[in-house]
Formats: structure tokens, sequence, C-alpha cells
């Protein structure tokens, strides 16, 4: 089952790692693939999901020009390719069917920034079997990925302390 979640309200990728708990009760294996968020930035599911040996972690291993205020054409080249190389692991998983629930965290933000192709994605997970759970997130809903979704989840920010001058808090947004 192919699931998306989206949209600009805060909670996706917690929803996505509820459904990682929830699955570690009846030992699933699962995978969580993070595109654009390095391995160097602490994130405190990254500590609480290295617990569990039923969940593999992949995420990039440095910073990235999406997160940073200028952007040159060298450093976009280079997340591109950075980017290539992590859908070679990613279309490796799922061809060894080695999990049971795989969840690719910011994939649709990097198919909305054009850093690769919604066609690919789609190729990739067009025929999910009914006994493995794809969940993707992002703050946008790809037509194409959308048309094949078993289930498709919108967030919606009201209101967020971000709009006050309040920076993302430990434990709370990251």
């Amino acid at each position: 089952m192919l699931h998306i979640y989206y949209g600009k309200g805060k909670g996706k990728t917690s929803a996505a790692l509820g459904l990682i708990l929830r699955a570690c009760g009846y030992n699933k294996r699962i995978v969580l693939f993070q595109f654009l968020k390095p391995k160097k930035i602490f994130c405190g599911e990254y500590a609480s999901l290295k617990k569990f040996s039923n969940v593999k972690q992949i995420r990039f291993e440095q910073k990235h020009p999406i997160f940073m205020q200028e952007c040159g054409k060298k450093q976009v080249k280079e997340l591109k390719e950075h980017i290539q190389e992590s859908l070679l692991k990613l279309k490796k998983i799922t061809q060894n069917k080695k999990f049971d629930i795989l969840i690719c965290d910011e994939v649709l933000n990097i198919i909305h920034k054009k850093l690769i192709k919604e066609e690919y994605v789609v190729k990739m997970f067009k025929n999910v079997s009914v006994r493995k759970e794809i969940i993707l997130t992002g703050r946008n809903k790809p037509k194409k990925l959308a048309a094949i979704a078993d289930y498709i989840t919108e967030f919606r920010q009201i209101k967020h302390p971000f709009q006050k001058g309040v920076l993302a808090r430990k434990s709370i947004e990251f």
C-alpha cells in the first residue's frame, strides 16, 4: 500500500514515526530513508530509533544546499548527484523486499524541487504489494503519485510558533 503524507502543516514525519512505533510492536522490518536530513544534524528520532533492531535508518552524509540561503550551480549539481546515489540505494532496498514498511521522508520535496523526476518514483512504487507499506512525506502532492496512492493525508498549517519568530525546538520539531 502506498501512503502520501503531505502539506505545509507540522506532523508528516511524526506521523510516519508513529507508524514505525506501532509496527515495532509487531516486530515488522522497517526502513526509514530520510532525504534532506543529514547524519551530522542531530534529530531525536534518529537517536530513539537506534534502539530498535528491526529499524534501519538511512540518512544523507552531509548538509545540502537546499537548506542554505544561497545555492550555486555546483552545489545543486552535487546535490542531484547525491540524490541519484541515494535513489540507487532506495531502488536496491525495494528490489530485495526485505522490509515490511519503507518510509521515504522528504522525497516529495525533492520531486517538487525537480531534483528527481516524479516518473522515476512512480515507476519504483507503482506495483506495491498489499503486504508492503510505503510512506512518502513532503510538502507537496505530486499528481502522478497521488493517482496510484492508496492513502493520502494532508497536513494543513493553521497556526505555528514559527510565525511568531519561535525557531525549531529540540524534542518538538527535531
